[in-house]
């Protein structure tokens, strides 16, 4: 299957139906099939993205291997300096004041990390185990980029689906679900017009959708065990080097076509 194929049915659009009362919703996000949420992850949102982030500054679409350096960090792991082939700032958010800044597996990777000295903590003082929201919102943005990359680099169209996959299989959660979680994040940050990061709300957002229930009242998500979380660590980090892979593969293919052989 390839992005093209993935073209949602109207009636997941709807201006009035809201999931949340303090959100606008601009799509229907439970009637969402999982080509609905993938396909509204890797064209749609992108190409808002583009609008809110990107055109406004009159830069152009984002190119693969900037995608790729905002998922593992670039040559200097900081994506506020990184720049893709054509010299262009990957990012935009922090261009009159640029900080250093993680990638977004380094910070799923430093999220989940957090998750289990949390846990730790809270066996040696017989409290609550940690809420899984803040690992689960990290490992989201993972998932919003990758998706990008569907759209951006159809070539690997494949092999970032099964990223996807072996992501959300880790969890514990189908694919569906990992996407609904993304979904429901990022149409709140850019899905309503506007560009509005708020990590409170976000994680409020996520935290009600992991609290849904089915029809017979048991919950329709699992909360991630110790097991399942240090393998989603494994996978993501196998993923960063599949990842930096693809990335001097674009980088060679890019300079091939700088630099054409040409018969003597």
């Amino acid at each position: 299957m390839s992005s093209a194929e993935l073209n949602p049915g109207a009636s997941v659009f709807n201006h009035h139906a809201p999931n949340f009362s303090e959100l606008h919703y601009h799509i229907r996000i439970d009637a969402m099939t999982e080509n609905d949420k993938l396909y509204w992850l890797s064209d749609q949102i992108l190409k808002e993205e583009h609008r809110l982030l990107r055109e406004a500054y009159n830069m152009p679409q984002i190119r693969p291997e900037a995608k790729i350096m905002f998922l593992t960090g670039g040559p200097k792991s900081d994506v506020t300096e990184a720049r893709d082939f054509d010299g262009n700032l990957i990012h935009t958010r922090h261009l009159d004041h640029p900080r250093p800044m993680f990638a977004e597996i380094p910070e799923a990777l430093s999220s989940i990390s957090h998750w289990f000295d949390l846990m730790i903590q809270s066996k040696e003082n017989n409290t609550e185990p940690p809420s899984a929201v803040a690992a689960l919102s990290e490992i989201s943005d993972v998932v919003y980029n990758v998706s990008h990359l569907l759209t951006l680099d159809q070539p690997f169209y494949e092999e970032y689906t099964e990223y996807l996959k072996r992501i959300s299989g880790s969890l514990g959660f189908s694919l569906d679900q990992l996407l609904t979680i993304a979904v429901y994040k990022y149409n709140f940050r850019l899905g309503q017009g506007k560009s509005q990061k708020n990590i409170g709300l976000e994680n409020e957002i996520i935290e009600k959708v992991l609290a849904k229930t089915g029809a017979n009242g048991k919950p329709m998500f699992v909360t991630p065990s110790e097991t399942q979380f240090q393998r989603t660590f494994h996978t993501l980090s196998e993923v960063q080097t599949l990842l930096n892979t693809r990335l001097e593969q674009l980088r060679q293919e890019h300079e091939w076509k700088k630099n054409p052989v040409t018969p003597s």
